[in-house]
């Protein structure tokens, strides 16, 4: 009777250690085709945040390996916009090696994708929020070129107070680099022939 006992005790906590070990062991990350949007979003959602709404593989440092970033949407009570986040792939998961502050934008109806300068060596991130903003009687454009081999981000801001006023563009102090300031510029100037550059961000009410 007391062999019996103790046989039971034995096996009950060789099936709770076997409960355990296999909760404890994490689901492999798959083999990943940086150039597959959709695979990589998929993969990022289940293996780092499930809340992630943009992610894409891409050589963004001058290390010439492939990394991820990741663009997650915050909206609560305390903070409001976008963040970019910096992955690398280590062992059996994704670990942050850089993320962005929050930024002011949205990712609903944006653009956001990988950009390749012939000034620069790697990948950067290109944001730009489209309509979004806009309505009838003007509005704003928000864009964004994320360089995370020297954290920075470099920003542009288009406001359009009227149909019928002058369209202002500000490009952030930090953004030095001629080929970002005329492209940031080329590119409102398309939707916009006559806008003015700005010394100073108009803050949208």
């Amino acid at each position: 009777m007391l062999s019996n006992k103790i046989i039971r005790v034995l096996l009950f906590f060789s099936l709770l250690l076997g409960i355990i070990s296999c909760s404890d062991k994490k689901e492999k990350i798959p083999v990943l085709d940086f150039e597959n949007k959709t695979q990589v979003l998929d993969i990022i959602k289940k293996h780092y945040n499930k809340e992630t709404q943009i992610a894409f593989g891409g050589l963004f440092d001058e290390t010439g390996k492939q990394f991820i970033v990741s663009g997650l949407e915050i909206n609560n009570s305390d903070e409001w916009g976008i963040k970019f986040v910096f992955l690398e792939k280590s062992g059996n998961e994704f670990v942050s090696k850089y993320e962005t502050d929050i930024l002011d934008g949205s990712f609903k109806e944006s653009f956001v994708d990988k950009i390749k300068f012939s000034s620069i060596d790697y990948d950067l991130v290109y944001y730009n929020s489209q309509d979004y903003f806009m309505g009838s009687g003007g509005g704003e454009v928000i864009s964004y070129i994320v360089d995370f081999e020297n954290k920075q981000v470099y920003y542009a801001h288009l406001v359009v107070e009227s149909t019928e006023s002058a369209t202002s563009l500000f490009i952030s102090e930090n953004t030095i680099n001629k080929e970002l300031i005329n492209f940031f510029t080329l590119t409102f100037k398309k939707d916009y022939p006559g806008l003015k550059i700005v010394k100073d961000d108009i803050v949208v009410e």
